[in-house]
């Protein structure tokens, strides 16, 4: 074998036949557990399709699971087609402020309430805030990493 040849092998992070290291299962499982939610998803807007969603609602349906990757933080009790399902009712409301949940068959039947579906709303803006710096970083004003943990002005 050539030292080019070795080289080239393990430069990737997983030759196939070895054994993974812990590091790599991991993140061999996190990758393969958002590509099952994005093929949940795709699913769901399929049997969602009486809300004409367009592609851009499904752009930004994808977009929430890669942003909240752990739909624990969410809801503990809620299945992952509850919480997508949510993200789908979610993007159709920004259009349809006034369509209920309790209207469409299909929340029934994968337990989306209007209860669940605020929860869910507004745990995702929480996120969402808690993320979000409270000054604009290029404000000189504030020390900035200190106002961003504890949110008090020096």
């Amino acid at each position: 074998m050539s030292i080019d040849k070795i080289l080239r092998k393990y430069d990737k992070n997983y030759v196939p036949g070895e054994k993974r290291t812990p590091s790599t299962e991991t993140e061999h499982k996190r990758k393969q557990t958002i590509a099952e939610k994005h093929s949940i998803a795709d699913d769901l807007i399929h049997e969602a399709s009486k809300l004409h969603l367009t592609s851009d609602d499904v752009t930004h349906i994808h977009y929430l699971i890669d942003k909240f990757k752990d739909f624990n933080t969410l809801h503990r009790k809620a299945s992952n087609e509850t919480i997508i399902l949510a993200f789908i009712w979610f993007t159709y409301k920004l259009k349809n402020p006034k369509r209920r949940v309790n209207e469409y068959s299909i929340t029934k039947k994968y337990g989306l309430t209007e209860n669940v579906f605020e929860l869910i709303c507004c745990r995702m803006l929480q996120v969402s805030l808690a993320e979000t710096p409270i000054v604009p970083r290029q404000s000189m004003k504030y020390d900035n990493s200190i106002l961003y943990k504890t949110g008090v002005r020096k």
